[in-house]
């Protein structure tokens, strides 16, 4: 298969890959306010657009465009993101490394997220409430707000920080009872889920969802009644629908 090609002296930007012959909207712009256009393989084709050297890139604003790209193509087409920052040197380098060799790759994974999107759900304990169970919960907690009561962060500066482990540990405990419904419940209305990492005591859950167009409702409908069921120990956060950014083959 040939491979559709512009002729790009200046090194370009990639956004991520979508089927080939993918209609973009006319002023569709990218980072540093550059066009967006297709370099194409075969079936498939990548979104990108040049680079000034002689700029900066890599702002808050250049991660915004991006955002804004994927989620505007991810709209209307497939779209399988590609991590933001990612420059190549020519359109040729594009086909020649990226295209050609991740093909059938891409193509079967394009295949899969038509049709879905990708919403990102972020459920945390609600420090306050949680704070007040803790302490009714286990006396020595109860001791230590007691002895902090009315004193300056100095003056109490150890009993703080003991109350502070007691309150990790505490939610530390708590969180895989608390995350599992979530994740049953999800899975009823998905068709795939990607739990991430956790970064604080504090999170229950950070799961992003591909979720089929026609699963939207229910799934939109499981999310109120699962923020329902858990207030006021959790918080629940959802984003979306955004481009499948957790669902990308490793090419």
């Amino acid at each position: 298969m040939s491979s559709n090609v512009r002729d790009y002296a200046a090194e370009v930007y990639l956004y991520g890959v979508v089927p080939a012959q993918t209609e973009l909207p006319s002023d569709l712009q990218g980072v540093q306010a550059q066009p967006v256009h297709l370099v194409e393989h075969g079936r498939v084709a990548m979104l990108a657009s040049e680079v000034d050297q002689d700029q900066e890139l890599g702002t808050p604003d250049d991660l915004l465009a991006h955002t804004k790209t994927l989620d505007e193509v991810a709209s209307h087409s497939p779209v399988l993101p590609l991590a933001f920052g990612t420059v190549l040197p020519d359109a040729q380098a594009v086909a020649d490394d990226v295209l050609v060799p991740g093909e059938e790759a891409y193509h079967s994974a394009i295949q899969n997220v038509t049709g879905h999107a990708q919403y990102t759900l972020t459920v945390t304990f609600d420090r306050e409430t949680l704070l007040r169970e803790i302490v009714q919960e286990v006396p020595e907690a109860e001791q230590l707000r007691a002895t902090i009561a009315g004193t300056t962060e100095d003056e109490t500066r150890p009993q703080r920080i003991q109350l502070g482990e007691l309150m990790v540990k505490a939610l530390e405990q708590r969180q895989p009872e608390a995350a599992a419904p979530v994740l049953e419940r999800l899975n009823q209305v998905t068709d795939d889920l990607t739990e991430h990492e956790r970064r604080q005591p504090d999170d229950v859950t950070e799961v992003a969802a591909l979720v089929a167009s026609h699963q939207t409702e229910a799934f939109e409908e499981a999310v109120e009644d699962l923020a329902r069921e858990y207030h006021p120990r959790c918080k629940f956060r959802l984003v979306g629908p955004q481009a499948p950014y957790d669902f990308v083959p490793e090419v």
